[in-house]
C-alpha cells in the first residue's frame, strides 16, 4: 500500500493563469480542497505560494493539536482528582456508617 501525505498541494493551469490548491486526503480515493488561490501569472509563483501556505497550514494544525492535547491533559487530571476525592468521601462515609452501626449494636448489648 502506498503511503501518501494527508496534506499536499496541487497546481493547475486554466488558460494563461495558474491555480494553487492545498488538498487534504479524506479517504484513499477522495481528496478535499482546504485552501485555494487562483490567478497566478506563472507556475513558479503558484508553487511558491502553495509551499509557503502548506507549511503554515500544517504548522497551525500542529499547534492546535498541541493546544488541544494540553487541555485534555488538564481535563483528565481534574477528572482523576474528582474521582479520587469521591472515592475518599465514599470510604469516609462507609467508615462512619459502620462505626454508627457498631455503636448502636454495642448500645443494645449493654442494656
Amino acid at each position: 500500500m502506498a503511503q501518501q501525505n494527508k496534506f499536499d498541494y496541487c497546481i493547475t493551469q486554466d488558460g494563461d493563469k495558474w491555480h494553487a490548491e492545498i488538498t487534504r486526503r479524506v479517504t484513499a480515493r477522495r481528496t478535499s480542497v482546504s485552501k485555494q488561490k487562483k490567478g497566478f501569472e506563472s507556475e513558479e509563483s503558484a508553487r511558491v505560494w502553495a509551499k509557503e501556505t502548506l507549511a503554515d497550514f500544517v504548522e497551525n494544525l500542529q499547534t492546535a493539536t498541541k493546544r488541544k492535547a494540553d487541555k485534555r491533559i488538564v481535563r483528565n487530571e481534574l477528572v482523576a482528582k474528582a474521582e479520587s476525592e469521591k472515592a475518599a468521601a465514599a470510604a469516609l462515609y462507609e467508615e462512619k456508617r459502620l462505626a454508627a452501626i457498631e455503636a448502636r449494636d454495642q448500645g443494645e448489648e449493654i442494656e
